[in-house]
């Protein structure tokens, strides 16, 4: 089985942030060691409506937009509400500081910083719904306990290098 062993920090501002905030937050703390994921959680932007008489109608919200991330352009989804940084054990200590110090700099408002487990790190049933049998060594260890069986991986989960 791969090795997923890292410690969750979930960042949670008291507002939603805005593209340009997340963009700078995210460069920021894919700079640091010893990162190994960012989740990046909140309500949905659709890009169209879904039910209703206006159905099938493109919804233009400024916040959906493509933002740049380590050099790659990513297409923000959310209003992002919180993040979940996954953070090697051994550099914690050290990126905890420097996590806070990125945090007062980017973020326009109060956030609270939290540390434990907020993320599945073992292999689901529904990463074998999602993947089959054997499939341990095939995907990238980063996205395992994250599989949504009815949903597609490229919607959903976007890996940055």
């Amino acid at each position: 089985m791969p090795e997923t062993g890292f410690v969750d920090v979930k960042i949670f501002p008291q507002r939603l942030l805005k593209p340009e905030t997340v963009e700078k937050l995210l460069n920021s703390i894919y700079a640091l060691e010893g990162i190994v994921r960012v989740l990046v959680h909140g309500p949905s932007i659709p890009d169209r409506v879904y039910y209703g008489p206006a159905r099938g109608t493109e919804v233009k919200h400024s916040d959906r937009r493509r933002i740049r991330v380590r050099g790659e352009e990513v297409e923000l989804r959310v209003k992002v509400g919180e993040l979940i940084v996954g953070i090697l054990p051994e550099a914690l200590e050290d990126n905890m500081e420097k996590i806070d110090e990125i945090l007062r700099e980017v973020l326009p408002c109060p956030y609270k910083l939290f540390i434990g487990a907020f993320t599945k790190k073992d292999i689901t049933i529904s990463d074998y719904l999602k993947y089959g049998l054997n499939f341990e060594d095939k995907i990238d260890p980063r996205i395992i306990g994250m599989a949504d069986p009815s949903s597609r991986v490229k919607d959903t989960v976007i890996n940055i290098k």
